[in-house]
């Protein structure tokens, strides 16, 4: 079996990149004291940026993904408090290990922030803090792998896939169980159902160990057709997820209004002695963080832009299914071809339209080709009637009966009459 799958924990896969595509990341690492550090991972946890199925090009958007990570990571390893700011859908599995293993690695204390979500392998990044922290409004997902194929697999290849599947949902659910003392067998049984939990909730499950009530809630909110999940002005892919809580408004926009929040990103000042956070306004934010502002609107912007990308994608994969589902009934293959490809392309509908107005052209044209061989045969000069309609004697008939028997006869014998 070729390696064409790769398993997830996430929401409806992106397009893998080239291995030459270069990675936009969007996390930020900075020192905030002597002795601290800060660490924001916000976006899709993806092996590499995903490329446009069309063009090659990388796709605009927010990744988490390995490429640099980890020597960002080594600015700040030697720091003895590290805060983890976090707010993902997850995505791709191993590279949510390796994250998880990193930050567990490191000599600090580590205290995970889910300033938002943090759903699938962003769940399994956030067990890496020796704490974690949660607003009530914050969203924890666990559920099980998936995998996502392109190739051709026989039985042991299934097989052994799932062997691969199995064992990747132990290692999560011993991730999750050194975090909450939660059985292993239970912890599966939840991720199997796809369990969602609050920040009181995980607080309660032992995914979390504090609990932030007098700060302001992660602002989220769906898109009308529910497949991005706006949290603090990111919008996160969530195609394919199946039980995200019915309580999350739906915006009537593409893009939300950008709101200020002080759990948005960290900025590199600093930390003050008395710790807490500064609430500013939204011109106070532009002022002080003018670039941040702009990539946080741009990327709700890059957001939708690739959420009507890939709508495209789709309408046009299923216009092309549609005509392959009935190509096979069509006499004509250059119809086909032209309705899939020319420079006047149509749906599997018009293209039986196409059909039957060939159709009917071809039969008009059978008709008069038809009519004209008859009339230059001289039919229309033959009577109805034997002799031109005039009579026949006895003796002429008795001649003909006759011709008609020796005729029949010659014929049986293969001779000639």
């Amino acid at each position: 079996m070729k390696q064409n799958s790769r398993l997830r924990m996430g929401p409806a896969p992106a397009p893998a990149a080239a291995p030459t595509a270069t990675a936009t990341k969007f996390w930020n690492v900075a020192t905030v004291g002597d002795d601290e550090a800060e660490i924001t991972l916000y976006g899709d946890v993806m092996s590499r940026q995903p490329t446009d199925w069309w063009t090659g090009e990388p796709e605009p958007g927010l990744y988490i993904t390995p490429e640099g990570f980890m020597e960002d990571l080594a600015a700040v390893k030697d720091k003895g408090h590290i805060t983890v700011k976090l707010n993902s859908c997850g995505g791709d599995l191993y590279t949510g290990i390796a994250i998880h293993n990193a930050l567990k690695a490191l000599s600090g204390e580590v205290n995970v922030v889910v300033e938002g979500i943090a759903a699938s392998a962003a769940s399994v990044i956030m067990c890496a803090g020796d704490t974690v922290t949660v607003y009530p409004g914050s969203l924890v997902m666990i559920h099980g792998v998936s995998v996502y194929l392109w190739d051709s697999l026989n039985i042991q290849d299934m097989k052994q896939l799932m062997k691969g599947m199995d064992a990747s949902e132990r290692a999560v659910a011993e991730i999750y169980n050194a975090k909450t003392g939660i059985a292993v067998d239970t912890l599966r049984g939840m991720m199997t159902k796809e369990t969602w939990l609050t920040g009181r909730e995980a607080l309660e499950k032992g995914f979390a160990d504090n609990l932030l009530e007098d700060e302001e809630d992660p602002d989220m909110s769906m898109s009308h057709d529910r497949k991005v999940l706006y949290v603090n002005g990111i919008g996160h892919n969530v195609e394919g997820l199946r039980h995200i809580p019915g309580t999350i408004p739906i915006q009537k926009s593409a893009k939300p209004a950008a709101r200020p929040a002080a759990n948005i990103r960290p900025t590199n000042q600093a930390a003050k002695p008395e710790g807490g956070k500064n609430h500013m306004t939204l011109e106070e934010l532009k002022a002080q963080e003018p670039d941040l502002v702009s990539q946080i609107e741009q990327a709700a912007t890059n957001a939708a832009q690739a959420q009507a990308s890939a709508d495209a994608v789709t309408a046009e994969r299923k216009r092309l299914a549609d005509i392959d589902s009935i190509a096979a009934s069509i006499p004509d293959p250059q119809l086909v071809h032209d309705a899939k490809y020319g420079d006047n392309p149509c749906t599997a509908q018009e293209l039986c339209f196409r059909v039957m107005q060939q159709s009917a052209a071809s039969g008009q044209n059978f008709l008069a080709n038809y009519e004209k061989d008859g009339a230059a045969s001289g039919v229309g000069d033959v009577g109805a009637a034997p002799n031109g309609g005039a009579g026949v004697n006895q003796e002429e008939q008795d001649a003909a009966d006759i011709q008609a028997v020796v005729a029949a006869y010659n014929q049986t014998k293969g001779g000639m009459n």
